[in-house]
């Protein structure tokens, strides 16, 4: 699949030299300290930054907004088209991507609502997240992947993964967004194209990623993905 040789592995190995020690990986098992409102609002931004990354940091800056839709409070909200309208409203103060004022056809206010009610059926986003980590065994990480997958609406394979690794159940993964691409362009190592709606295509390139990069420079996945989208405007501007 991918064509790694040395010469990649010594560019890659700059950048861990220059970069991993400043690096913040979330810790294993990180939900145990989040709040249902916490993991609710990370399931949120999973949906909110499919398209464009930027609005999220709005978002996060606002606490008007986070406020707004809180879990606790949509949770109480029994009228379903003030449940869609408040959360569409945020969506749209924010610039998301793919976000329409026409909340019939927005399918991010769509999926939003559909991943607010599963969370509740779970019984809270805790007891839900808490499902996913009784995965166990050698196919843990893949059979939490694909649930996140089957269960979420717009979050797919890259968000299924990111959202997995800050709540630090995955451990060896790699969420393929465009920065993580860009650096692998840039390195020399060419991606197919249109891995992110093919399952096996994905999953064929990031074991290619974790065997043939990570594994010789003695790294986990989420150490590379980490380290790649934090540092990305100074790796893009190094000379290599």
């Amino acid at each position: 699949m991918l064509q790694i040789t040395q010469e990649h592995l010594n560019k890659f190995q700059q950048i861990v030299d220059r970069f991993r020690s400043k690096t913040k990986i979330p810790k294993e098992n990180n939900w145990y300290s989040w709040s249902d409102n916490d993991i609710w609002l990370h399931t949120m931004a999973q949906v909110m930054v499919v398209g464009k990354s930027a609005p999220l940091d709005k978002f996060y800056k606002s606490d008007k907004l986070r406020k707004e839709v809180a879990y606790e409070r949509l949770r109480k909200m029994t009228d379903e088209k003030n449940l869609n309208r408040t959360i569409n409203r945020v969506l749209l103060a924010v610039g998301t991507r793919y976000a329409s004022s026409n909340i019939s056809k927005c399918l991010k206010t769509k999926a939003l609502v559909h991943n607010l009610k599963t969370l509740k059926n779970y019984g809270g986003p805790r007891k839900f997240v808490k499902r996913v980590s009784e995965f166990q065994g050698p196919n843990a990480d893949k059979q939490r992947i694909e649930f996140v997958v089957q269960t979420f609406m717009f979050i797919k394979n890259k968000g299924a993964r990111d959202y997995l690794m800050e709540l630090g159940l995955l451990r060896n993964a790699v969420a393929l967004d465009v920065r993580v691409q860009n650096v692998l362009r840039k390195i020399g190592i060419e991606v197919p194209k249109g891995f992110e709606s093919n399952p096996q295509l994905y999953d064929s390139i990031q074991n290619d990623i974790l065997e043939k990069i990570c594994k010789p420079l003695g790294i986990s996945g989420i150490e590379f993905d980490r380290m790649l989208y934090q540092n990305y405007d100074d790796i893009i501007r190094m000379n290599m």
